[in-house]
C-alpha cells in the first residue's frame, strides 16, 4: 500500500500543460536534506545566498537569482511522499531535454525528486524505505497513466552531458524487478572486439547511434564518436552499466544497447 501523500507543501513554480502525460522522469535532489530541497522546490524567488553548497563558488553574490524549479512529487529518505504540483499541471524539473524525438519534456512528464545528496555529496545510498515508497508511487502512476516501461526515465537519460542524476547508485534493477521500467540484464559479448572512443569514425558507430536513437537518446553526427554520442553512451552506462561510466563504446556497452533495444521494440 502506498504511503500517504502529504500536501503540506505546494510549489508556485508551475504552469498549464499543453501535452498529454506519457513519461515519468526521476531525479535526485542533490541537496543537503529534504527540508532544504523542499524549500528550494517551492521557492518563487530563489537566490544563491539561501542555498549555499558545492554547486556555487564560495564568493558568489548571495543576491544572485536562481532558476525557479519544482516537481510533482518528492520522496524523502524515510519514505514520506510530498506532492508539490498536481499531476495535471506542468512542473519545472526537466529543463533542456530530449527523448525519442520530443524536446522540452516538462509538458509531458511527471517529475519525481528523490531526496539524495547525489554527486555533490558522494553519491550516498538510497534507503530501502525510500525505494519501497518510490516503487509504490510509481506503481500507482504507471497504472493510472498507462506509462510504458521505455518512458520511465532518469534526468541523465533526457539531458546527457548536462545532468547525471539520479546517479550510478540508483537501483534501477530493483525497479525493473518490480515491473517498472526496462533492464537489459547480463549479455554475452566478445571482449576482444574493438572499443570506439571519442573522435573515432566508422560505419559501426553509425549503427550504434541509430540504435541509441531508437531507444530514445539524442546522439550526434552519424558515424563519429562526437561529444553528443559520447554523452549519450555515458548516460546509458550510468543507468545500465554503472560500474564503468566513460562514454566509450566498448563491446559490453554495445551488447547492452542491442539488448535494451530489443526490449523497447518488444
Amino acid at each position: 500500500m502506498m504511503n500517504t501523500v502529504s500536501t503540506g507543501y505546494s510549489s508556485p513554480n508551475r504552469e498549464a500543460r499543453d501535452h498529454a502525460i506519457d513519461m515519468i522522469v526521476l531525479h535526485c535532489t542533490g541537496m543537503q536534506d529534504a527540508e532544504i530541497a523542499l524549500r528550494r522546490l517551492c521557492d518563487p524567488a530563489p537566490v544563491a545566498g539561501n542555498y549555499p553548497g558545492p554547486w556555487q563558488m564560495p564568493d558568489a553574490d548571495p543576491d544572485t537569482a536562481l532558476g525557479r524549479v519544482s516537481a510533482h512529487y518528492v520522496v524523502a529518505e524515510s519514505g514520506q511522499i510530498f506532492r508539490l504540483v498536481d499531476e495535471e499541471e506542468c512542473a519545472w524539473h526537466a529543463g533542456r531535454s530530449f527523448w525519442a524525438g520530443a524536446e522540452n519534456l516538462n509538458a509531458r512528464a511527471i517529475g519525481i525528486e528523490i531526496v539524495n545528496g547525489g554527486h555533490d555529496f558522494g553519491l550516498p545510498p538510497f534507503p530501502k524505505a525510500q525505494i519501497t515508497a518510490l516503487i509504490d508511487l510509481l506503481d500507482d502512476i504507471v497504472a493510472r497513466r498507462s506509462i510504458k516501461g521505455a518512458r520511465l526515465l532518469g534526468h541523465s537519460d533526457i539531458a546527457p552531458g548536462r545532468k547525471a542524476d539520479p546517479g550510478e547508485h540508483f537501483p534501477w534493477a530493483d525497479l525493473a524487478a518490480a515491473g517498472l521500467g526496462l533492464w537489459p540484464g547480463p549479455v554475452s559479448f566478445d571482449p576482444a572486439a574493438p572499443e570506439w572512443i571519442a573522435g573515432d569514425e566508422g560505419p559501426g558507430i553509425a549503427v550504434l547511434q541509430a540504435e541509441l536513437a531508437r531507444i530514445g537518446y539524442l546522439t550526434g553526427t552519424a558515424g563519429r564518436m562526437d561529444p553528443a554520442t559520447c554523452a549519450a553512451l555515458e548516460a546509458f552506462q550510468r543507468r545500465f552499466r554503472p560500474r564503468r561510466v566513460d562514454g566509450n563504446a566498448d563491446p559490453e556497452s554495445r551488447a547492452l544497447v542491442r539488448e535494451l533495444l530489443a526490449l523497447v521494440a518488444a
